[in-house]
């Protein structure tokens, strides 16, 4: 990937560009950013630069047989680490086991997280990801050998927080590294990495993108009209995947869904509730996810509606009106609980919590807020 492609941080670009001219780059880095963010396109894109053989003043060539086998994800001298599950068969699973899938998912960007990944190499897809042990004898011995092509060699270690407790194994390695090596690591949750780890790698904090930058990404990959991009920029909120999710969903009536489960809570129909509830649960746990997001912008809009005067409703019209409504019906109080009610079933949802049963004990909340303004 050429870092032309990669939108923003262009003060990152060019101090990372600049180490590399000068030879300082770090042996090991710390990629650092929340879902969504280029963080790992940034890897790509400073790894194909470190290796390109017709380097420009600010980016790769993109043509080299160097920068086609890197955006390939076939150059010998650039391994990927990342979690994997149990296969089922006897033998241990390792990353390399997994690399025509990563390459496959790589495909539509770099901007998908853990349930994205587990989802394409995983038929179940509660199965918790882990970076085992057999792993990481694995990098240690790919790390050992001597380049194939070039005078390095690197390793992006893509969401090392699933390390656990296999980090010891990789500090002596990343202490004293073979001779031109380079360790990227790429991560959402650095303090769930040992602070053994943090400290021998050099951190670099990947900020989210702006809504603007996500509404030009929209745009150039999708054609969408402004208004759509606009609408769509401000609910993903800097997460470039989450902003794809909602472009490609299949399901478009979020908000229909949403006012019908409102006021079956709010009219006290538990028949209807457990209806939605047995419905959005076949939704699975990315729709939902997308679903409970909607929500939430819902809940965020009727808030600023209720509290700002002549504040413009962000939404389409039909949203609008629901929005209005739906602002007059709880005062701010409540309106910022269901706000945080919702926001912690997703959470809950996106860590293998029981949907349904989370679903269902959520309406009883939101029934109970609305009796309570009664």
């Amino acid at each position: 990937m050429q870092l032309a492609k990669i939108k923003g941080l262009e003060a990152l670009k060019a101090r990372l560009l600049k180490s590399i001219i000068t030879n300082k780059l770090p042996h090991a880095q710390l990629y650092a950013g929340s879902e969504g963010s280029a963080k790992l396109a940034l890897s790509y894109g400073i790894t194909q630069y470190l290796y390109c053989t017709d380097k420009k003043e600010s980016d790769s060539c993109g043509i080299c047989s160097s920068c086609r086998k890197i955006s390939s994800f076939t150059h010998p001298d650039v391994h990927y680490s990342f979690p994997t599950v149990s296969t089922g068969s006897s033998k241990p699973s390792i990353s390399n086991d997994f690399l025509d899938s990563w390459r496959k998912i790589n495909e539509s960007g770099p901007f998908f997280n853990t349930e994205d990944w587990i989802k394409t190499i995983a038929k179940d897809e509660n199965k918790a990801p882990n970076i085992t042990r057999d792993e990481t004898r694995s990098i240690i011995n790919k790390l050992s050998l001597k380049p194939y092509e070039g005078e390095a060699k690197t390793l992006i270690i893509w969401m090392p927080e699933y390390l656990a407790g296999e980090s010891n194994a990789l500090l002596k390695i990343l202490e004293e590294p073979p001779q031109k090596t380079y360790f990227i690591l790429v991560t959402e949750n650095p303090d769930a990495l040992l602070a053994t780890i943090t400290s021998r790698t050099q951190l670099l904090k990947i900020p989210s993108y702006t809504e603007e930058e996500t509404k030009e990404y929209l745009q150039n990959k999708y054609s969408l009209e402004a208004k759509k991009a606009n609408q769509i920029a401000y609910l993903s909120e800097g997460n470039i995947r989450k902003a794809e999710s909602l472009v490609e969903s299949v399901e478009d009536n979020y908000s229909e869904i949403f006012r019908n489960w409102m006021l079956a809570c709010y009219s006290n129909d538990l028949q209807k509730v457990s209806s939605l509830c047995d419905d959005l649960h076949k939704l699975g746990r990315v729709q939902l996810q997308l679903f409970l997001t909607n929500g939430l912008a819902i809940l965020r809009e009727s808030l600023l509606y209720k509290n700002i005067e002549n504040y413009n409703v962000r939404a389409e019209q039909d949203q609008k009106d629901f929005v209005m409504k739906f602002s007059a019906t709880l005062n701010s109080a409540l309106i910022e609980k269901s706000y945080q009610q919702i926001n912690e079933v997703s959470y809950h949802i996106k860590r293998n919590a029981n949907a349904k049963i989370a679903l269902f004990n959520l309406s009883m909340q939101m029934r109970y807020n609305f009796a309570r303004k009664r």
